[in-house]
Parts: C-alpha cells; structure tokens; sequence
C-alpha cells in the first residue's frame, strides 16, 4: 500500500542520510525532506496518530536549528502546519468520531511535546552564560579581520557587501569565510549565526 511504498523509498533514502550526517553532523537539515515524507505517509495509512507528530516535530526542530524561522516566521509556521492538516483529513474517511479522537490526541502529543521543550530551554537558559564571547584568536590560522567578518555576518552583511568595502573579489570573501565556518565547527553561515548570533565577537591574544 502507499505508506509502505513510501517507506520502502525513504527508508533507505534515511540510512544514506544517516551515514553522511554522521561525518558532518551540521547538514542534520537533510533530514528534513524524509521526515515531512515519513509525517504524511503515516498520516494517511496509520491510524496511531503520534507517529505523524512526532516526525513533523523533528522536522520542525531541525529546521529550526538552522534558522529557518528567522524570517517569515508566521507564513512558514502556517505551511508547515498545513502540510500535516491535509493529509490527516484523510482519517474523516473513517468517520468524525474516529477524527476528532485522533484530533484530541494529537493535540496531547503536541502539547506535551511543547511543555518538555519549554522546561528545557528555561533550564539551558539558566545554565547558560548570558554573556556568549566568542575569541577568534583561540582557534588557529585566524586572523583580527576574520573577527570584523564574523561580526558583519552577524549584522546580516552580504558577502558582496563585505568584498566592496575590502577591495576584494566576492570568491575570495566567500572562501575566507567558508574556511573560517569549518574552523569553528558550524560548517556554514546558519550552522554559525544558530550557535553565535547573539555573541559577542572578539579577537584576544
């Protein structure tokens, strides 16, 4: 039937994400395109709604993390929603009691889900420093004009922007930065403004 048609290709399709991710744990996002699948499939051939939940959740989270939400928050919330909502309406087949049981439940998975995230990030946020500072200088083959960068990037500068006002080719700045991302671990520009946008960039000896 079609949710197992639809495992039988993204199951395997995960497993090769799976093992790419694995060595560059930053492109978690790819996930994303199998777990949407993995939601409406389950939602349409599974009559356990927490599974569908579950895999929109992680979808949602992931994108999330790579700061998909920054813009546009309200739209994106909305299609992201609406992916889910249409393919459950499929559950009215079976009848309303059976949709407004699945309704209700559904809206206990996410409620609950919500509050364990809520108790977490108030806990992170408590051990937390408030005062991020990021010292380029501790990592090495950096220099004080990767600093100024990294603070451009943060204030939403283009990169053409940044070539101009340095007299430089858009290629180079591009690589710079790219270069400099790999240093820090965060593997691109969002993978660096999700850990750092709101810290405090500095160059120290």
């Amino acid at each position: 039937d079609y949710p197992c048609l639809i495992g039988l290709v993204f199951g395997p399709l995960s497993l090769v994400i799976l093992g790419f991710v694995f060595f560059k744990p930053e492109k978690l996002a790819l996930f994303v395109p199998s777990l949407l699948f993995f939601s409406i499939s389950n939602s349409i051939g599974n009559s356990n709604p927490a599974f569908p939940v579950i895999f929109m959740e992680l979808a949602a989270l992931l994108l999330w993390i790579r700061g998909f939400f920054k813009n546009h928050k309200a739209l994106k919330i909305t299609a992201l929603v609406l992916v889910y909502i249409i393919p459950l309406l499929f559950s009215l087949r079976l009848g309303w009691n059976i949709f407004a049981a699945q309704l209700f439940d559904i809206i206990q998975i996410i409620l609950i889900t919500f509050s364990i995230i809520f108790i977490l990030y108030e806990y992170l946020k408590t051990q937390s420093p408030k005062d991020k500072v990021l010292n380029i200088a501790d990592y090495p083959e950096t220099t004080e004009r990767d600093a100024k960068w990294l603070e451009l990037v943060q204030q939403g500068t283009k990169y053409e922007a940044i070539a101009i006002d340095y007299e430089l080719t858009l290629g180079t700045v591009q690589n710079r930065l790219n270069k400099i991302y790999h240093i820090l671990e965060t593997g691109d520009r969002i993978g660096f403004l999700s850990i750092y946008s709101n810290a405090k960039i500095v160059f120290q000896k």
